[in-house]
C-alpha cells in the first residue's frame, strides 16, 4: 500500500517538473473562458420597463447631432451609444441649414441624407431602429423644428436662404413641404435663447393652426412644466430628447432624456403611428411625465406584492419593483401605518409595509398611494392603488 502511494507521488512530481520546464509563451494570449467576451464587443445596460397590454414600449431619442452639422461625432457613434444604453430607436437630426459647417471634411453639401445613410447599416446590424430626420433652424422666436420620417430630404434644400440660413420668412414653406412628404413635426426646446423661458409666440400659434406643430419637447435634457401644460392643452405629442452634440457617456444606472413610445409593434412604422396618435411618455432624471392612462400601467405592471404575515393587529406586505425605474411612493395617511409614510422603491428592490388593522377580522386589499415622480399633468403626481395579494 505504501509502495503504491510512493509510486503515484513520484509520477505526479515528475509531471509537475515537466510542466514547469515548458517555456512561457511570448505571444499575446486570450483567456479561454467565454465569459471574458461578449459576442459583439458591447454590453448593454437598458432601463427595464414592464410589459403593457397591447403595446411595445420603445425607448427613443429623436434629437441628435453629428459632424454633418454642429456635432462632434460620426453618425455611427450615435448608433453604438444608443445600443450600449439599451435604446430601441434614434433619429439623427442635424441642422438642415448648416450642413456646410464641415463640408470640406464630410462632403455634406452633396447629399443631405448622408448621415442617415452612413449610420443605417450599423443600426440594422445592432437592431436599432433608425429614423430619418432633420432639424429646421430659424431665428428665435420662430425657433427650431425637427421633422421625422422624410426618406429623401434633398428636395427641401430649395427652402433654404443660403445668404441667410436662419431666415424666418420661409418657415411655413419648409414645414408645409415636410408635412406633405409625411413628416411628423415637433417644436424643439421652447426655452432656447429666450430670457423669459418658454413663451408661445404668434408664430407658434400660426404654425399650430396650420397643423405644422404636432409635438413639442417637454424635455430637452431638462423638464419644463409650462410646456407640459401646453402639450396637454393643445393635444401635442410629448417629446423628450437629449439634443446631444458631443459624445454620450453616462454612469451605470443613469440614462439620457428619452421618449417612451407606446407602439403597436417594434418598427419604424409602429413608432410613426404612435407619434401621430400621441402615445408617448417622456422620461428624464427618473421622472415620467405623460397621460395617466399611459403612466398608470407602467407603475402597476412594475409591482408584485405578497402578504408576509397577518395577525390580529396588523398585516405586513412585501412590495417588489420589477422594473428599472425607482418610484417615490407616498402612502395616504388615512391608512393606519406602522411604518414610514414615504418610501423610495428602487428598481429590482423590495420593501415591506406594515399596516395596522382596524379590527382583527379585517384584511386590507389595497394600498392607496401617490407616486411623486410619475406626473400625469404638470405638478400633478399619479394617484392610484396597489393591490395586496
Amino acid at each position: 500500500m505504501y509502495l503504491k502511494h510512493y509510486i503515484v507521488s513520484l509520477f505526479l512530481l515528475g509531471c509537475t517538473i515537466m510542466y514547469a520546464q515548458q517555456p512561457l509563451s511570448n505571444r499575446y494570449q486570450r483567456p479561454e473562458s467565454p465569459a471574458t467576451y461578449s459576442s459583439d464587443g458591447m454590453g448593454r445596460l437598458p432601463l427595464y420597463l414592464p410589459d403593457v397590454d397591447g403595446y411595445t414600449l420603445l425607448k427613443c431619442d429623436f434629437h441628435l447631432h453629428t459632424v454633418f452639422s454642429d456635432g462632434s461625432v460620426w453618425p455611427v457613434t450615435r448608433v453604438s451609444e444608443a445600443f450600449r444604453e439599451g435604446l430601441d430607436a434614434i433619429a439623427i437630426t442635424d441642422h438642415f441649414e448648416f450642413h456646410h459647417l464641415n463640408k470640406k471634411d464630410v462632403n455634406a453639401m452633396e447629399n443631405y441624407n448622408r448621415e442617415y445613410e452612413i449610420a443605417k447599416g450599423t443600426a440594422d446590424a445592432l437592431g436599432i431602429l433608425l429614423l430619418p430626420g432633420l432639424e429646421v433652424t430659424r431665428e428665435v422666436p420662430t425657433g427650431h423644428y425637427n421633422m421625422l420620417f422624410i426618406e429623401d430630404v434633398n428636395p427641401l434644400v430649395k427652402h433654404i436662404n443660403h445668404d441667410n440660413p436662419r431666415d424666418t420668412t420661409t418657415i411655413v414653406d419648409i414645414l408645409s413641404a415636410g408635412k406633405a412628404m409625411g413628416a411628423f413635426i415637433f417644436w424643439n426646446h421652447p426655452t432656447y435663447q429666450n430670457p423669459n423661458g418658454a413663451e408661445w409666440h404668434p408664430v407658434q400659434q400660426k404654425l399650430y393652426e396650420k397643423g405644422l406643430i404636432m409635438g413639442i419637447e417637454v424635455i430637452n435634457g431638462l423638464y419644463v412644466p409650462l410646456v407640459h401644460h401646453w402639450a396637454d392643452d393643445k393635444n401635442l405629442t410629448k417629446m423628450a430628447n437629449s439634443d446631444s452634440h458631443g459624445d454620450i457617456s453616462l454612469r451605470d444606472g443613469f440614462y439620457r432624456a428619452m421618449t417612451i413610445v407606446f407602439a403597436r409593434d417594434r418598427s419604424v412604422a409602429g413608432i410613426r403611428e404612435a407619434l401621430f396618435a400621441g402615445r408617448t411618455v417622456v422620461y428624464a432624471q427618473n421622472y415620467l411625465y405623460g397621460k395617466e392612462e399611459l403612466i398608470k400601467p407602467i407603475f402597476i405592471n412594475s409591482l408584485k406584492t405578497r402578504v408576509l404575515r397577518s395577525t390580529d393587529r396588523n398585516i405586513a406586505v412585501e412590495i417588489r419593483n420589477l422594473s428599472g425605474l425607482p418610484f417615490e411612493i407616498e402612502i395616504v395617511p388615512d391608512q393606519q401605518l406602522a411604518t414610514a409614510r414615504k418610501i423610495t422603491l428602487y428598481g429590482n428592490e423590495t420593501v415591506m409595509v406594515v399596516l395596522n388593522k382596524k379590527d382583527p377580522a379585517s384584511q386590507p386589499k389595497e394600498i392607496s398611494v401617490v407616486v411623486n415622480n410619475l406626473q400625469v399633468k404638470a405638478a400633478t403626481p399619479l394617484k392610484t392603488i396597489i393591490n395586496v395579494r
